[in-house]
């Protein structure tokens, strides 16, 4: 027989981490892998929890209110990181969530080192099941849709897009406010089902568990990275009773699939521009 009680806080932290990806996905499609989904999340989580918990807020307008600050993040990142190397523009995520932590734990309102507790829980199997949806919907049309296939034309040959016409500018701008927006939104919904926000959670190795579901799952498409998101976020859950080895074979999973699938456990051909000239010698 099922227990309920067992499994439900286990689909919920998968639901949530689909948020994150989905988010991420998004940021990735057109070549911004960052490195601050956890500060991001970070930044919706306590945009939300301050509205509900220290103002008063309904918690479906403190959600909204914090993807919004999470869009407003990730354009401004986008616009500074514009004309950056794609390694130098990952460093830069890194810093900007790193200095995400530090004012965190320094800021007495929100909690600072101790914590922002008092959360009201307000998430449950339903909402994390609806921001899932909403996330991986968001996500899908955007991946099919002429802006996603303009992303991934920027993610996969930026020069030859941008011969095109192609603002890359506006492609990037557009796809990371998008992403980091559902990524805060994730991290709102989060904050109401932890009921507290440490900063130590708000780093870059939490961020980089985000990253391992993406470029294992195959960063080329959607659906890879929502699975990852799942099995590798259920696994060790669910194996709690394991404790020393649970962790053994999460590493073990992503070794496999790291060897037998270099490019991910799902792939697809990125875009490629032909050369149309007639180059034969006359």
């Amino acid at each position: 027989m099922i227990n309920i009680a067992f499994w439900e806080p286990i689909f919920i932290i998968c639901l949530i981490n689909v948020i994150f990806v989905a988010g991420l996905y998004i940021n990735a499609l057109s070549g911004i892998l960052q490195l601050c989904t956890a500060a991001l999340a970070g930044i919706g989580g306590y945009a939300s929890a301050v509205l509900t918990t220290n103002l008063g807020w309904s918690f479906i307008p403190s959600v909204i209110v914090g993807a919004f600050c999470g869009a407003v993040i990730g354009t401004l990142l986008a616009v500074i990181t514009a004309r950056m190397s794609v390694f130098i523009l990952k460093l830069a995520t890194l810093a900007f969530g790193e200095v995400v932590v530090i004012f965190a734990f320094n800021l007495d309102y929100i909690g600072g080192a101790n914590s922002f507790t008092g959360i009201p829980l307000e998430t449950n199997l339903l909402i994390a099941s609806v921001g899932a949806a909403l996330a991986v919907y968001v996500a899908w049309q955007i991946d099919r849709s002429p802006t996603g296939y303009a992303a991934r034309c920027v993610r996969d040959d930026p020069v030859a897009t941008a011969a095109i016409g192609i603002s890359i500018l506006k492609i990037r701008t557009l796809t990371f406010a998008l992403g980091a927006a559902i990524i805060a939104m994730g991290g709102a919904i989060q904050a109401h089902y932890f009921l507290v926000i440490n900063p130590t959670e708000l780093g870059f190795f939490v961020s980089l568990t985000y990253v391992i579901f993406l470029v294992v799952g195959g960063i080329q498409t959607l659906w890879g990275p929502i699975l990852m998101a799942v099995v590798l976020t259920a696994i060790p859950e669910a194996m709690r009773f394991a404790n020393e080895y649970r962790l053994v074979l999460y590493g073990f999973i992503v070794v496999v699939i790291v060897l037998l699938r270099p490019e991910g456990l799902i792939t697809r051909e990125t875009f490629r521009f032909k050369n149309t000239n007639n180059d034969s010698t006359q």
